[in-house]
C-alpha cells in the first residue's frame, strides 16, 4: 500500500514498510551476501600479495555497492519514481573519492596505491553489477579482476629480478 506525499498534480507515492515486498528485500540480502563473497575474494588476493585493502575492504565496498543499486531499482518499481541509475553513478562517484584517499607518492617520488584504487573501483562495480542481477556478470568480473591482479604481480616480480641482474653486473648499486 503507498501513501502520498506533496499536493497538486506532482502528488509522488511515498513508500512504508508494508509496501516492498519481503522476497524483493531478501533478494537484496542474497545480492549483498554473493558481492560480498566475491569482494572477500578479491581482497584475499590483495592481503596475500601483502597490499593494503584487504578483505573487509573489498567486502564492504562490494556488499554497499549492491545493497545502494539494489534499493534503488525496488524504489523505482515500486514507487514509480526516480532513476536507479542515480544510486550507481553515486556509488562509482564515491568510490573514486575513496581511490583517490588511496593514491600517495613514496620519498622517492613514485607513486603507490594506483592498484589498490583501481581494485577498489572494480569490486565496487562488481557489486553494482550483482546488485542488478547480474550475478555471473559478478563472478566473471571477479575472476578478471583476479587475473589480472596476479598476471600483473608475477610481470612485476619478473622485471625486478631482471633489474638486479642487470645492476649485479654492472656493479652499479653496491
Amino acid at each position: 500500500m503507498l501513501a502520498y506525499w506533496g499536493s497538486g498534480k506532482y502528488d509522488c507515492p511515498m513508500l512504508t514498510v508494508h509496501s516492498i515486498d519481503l522476497w524483493q528485500q531478501a533478494s537484496i540480502i542474497i545480492n549483498g551476501t554473493i558481492a560480498a563473497v566475491l569482494g572477500s575474494i578479491i581482497g584475499w588476493e590483495r592481503d596475500r600479495a601483502g597490499k593494503s585493502a584487504g578483505p573487509r575492504t573489498m567486502a564492504l565496498v562490494g556488499t554497499a555497492a549492491a545493497i545502494v543499486v539494489g534499493i534503488g531499482e525496488i524504489v523505482d518499481i515500486n514507487a514509480q519514481y526516480g532513476d536507479p541509475t542515480r544510486a550507481l553513478l553515486a556509488i562509482m562517484t564515491g568510490i573514486g573519492f575513496l581511490g583517490a584517499g588511496l593514491i600517495f607518492t613514496d620519498k622517492r617520488g613514485g607513486v603507490q596505491g594506483v592498484t589498490t584504487a583501481a581494485t577498489i573501483f572494480a569490486t565496487a562495480a562488481m557489486g553494482v553489477g550483482v546488485g542488478l542481477g547480474f550475478q555471473v556478470v559478478g563472478v566473471g568480473l571477479t575472476l578478471i579482476i583476479l587475473f589480472i591482479l596476479r598476471s600483473s604481480q608475477f610481470l612485476e616480480v619478473t622485471r625486478r629480478r631482471r633489474v638486479e641482474s642487470d645492476e649485479d653486473l654492472t656493479g652499479r648499486y653496491r
